[in-house]
């Protein structure tokens, strides 16, 4: 039997379309299809979880300034999943390549590379990658900056670049590694085979400029690519005015230090091991970009 949680977020529900059957653990019914509602406390995961032969582990928290829900979402659940599923389960676990930090060891980075996690949000999913690591069977994916037509940042850059209002942050020549949900959902099937072996892998897309995404994407729009710049740390003022203003009105804001930092750092991953055995096949930036630009339109 397979479980999920996080089945309700934009990468569980890609993963649920491709393994239907897998049970969704949810704290509130969801309208999802063989949903198990659950209190996540670990007596009772160990109930619900005893005929498991694989727990997919998506749930988690992007409150990226909430120190206390990142712990409870991040670390704490995941320990009592780890806590309650048989001796011989397997485990998938979606972790992110904030663990390297904004600056890597070496470029490309790979899963030896070396971790720097810079950020609350950083840590608490590499102190998760340690309490999955303690169980026999477990697959960690060490997972880019996802996109798709369901991730509402990417229509608001696009929009921004279709009025001429998007600015390219720095001098523009850093490398992003954007990664699409659809290739992430199909690498995450991929990983319930118990052939794979366990471990940790890195799941990120092509790696263009900030500069060349910029332009690619204008010309799917058919607008004039972003030529004005504005510096690193201008765009970090901006953004820290972004968040106090939407603190003051509890609303979630547009613009946060963590998405600037996504668009201004320089990084590149060398996914091979993934593509050997997840059989990752990461599609062409563009073609993921054309997509949503479609549906824009």
């Amino acid at each position: 039997m397979i479980y999920i949680t996080g089945a309700s977020g934009r990468l569980g529900k890609e993963v649920l379309k491709r393994i239907p059957d897998a049970v969704p653990l949810v704290r509130r019914s969801n309208g999802l299809a063989g949903e198990q509602i659950t209190n996540f406390e670990t007596e009772e995961l160990r109930r619900i979880l005893k005929d498991a032969d694989c727990v997919i582990h998506l749930a988690g928290s992007m409150e990226f300034f909430d120190m206390k829900t990142l712990w409870r979402t991040n670390v704490e659940l995941t320990q009592k999943i780890v806590d309650a599923v048989p001796e011989k389960c397997r485990i998938i676990f979606a972790s992110s390549i904030s663990v390297y930090g904004k600056t890597l060891a070496k470029i490309p980075a790979d899963e030896e590379t070396r971790t720097t996690p810079d950020s609350p949000y950083a840590k608490s999913k590499l102190e998760a990658e340690g309490r999955v690591e303690k169980h026999e069977n477990t697959i960690i994916l060490r997972i880019a900056t996802i996109y798709g037509p369901e991730f509402e940042d990417y229509p608001r850059i696009l929009r921004q670049i279709k009025k001429g209002s998007m600015k390219i942050i720095g001098d523009g020549k850093n490398r992003i590694p954007f990664v699409h949900v659809g290739d992430v959902a199909d690498a995450i099937v991929n990983a319930v085979d118990k052939k794979v072996k366990s471990g940790i892998y890195v799941l990120a897309g092509e790696a263009l400029t900030q500069e060349e995404i910029m332009k690619r994407s204008a010309k799917l729009l058919r607008v004039d690519e972003p030529t004005e710049r504005i510096p690193l740390s201008a765009a970090i003022m901006f953004a820290k005015f972004e968040e106090s203003k939407s603190f003051m009105l509890k609303q979630k804001p547009k613009m946060t230090t963590e998405h600037v930092m996504v668009l201004a750092s320089d990084r590149e991953f060398d996914c091979s091991k993934a593509k050997k055995f997840l059989k990752f096949k990461p599609r062409a930036l563009e073609k993921g970009i054309k997509e949503i630009v479609e549906l824009m339109e």
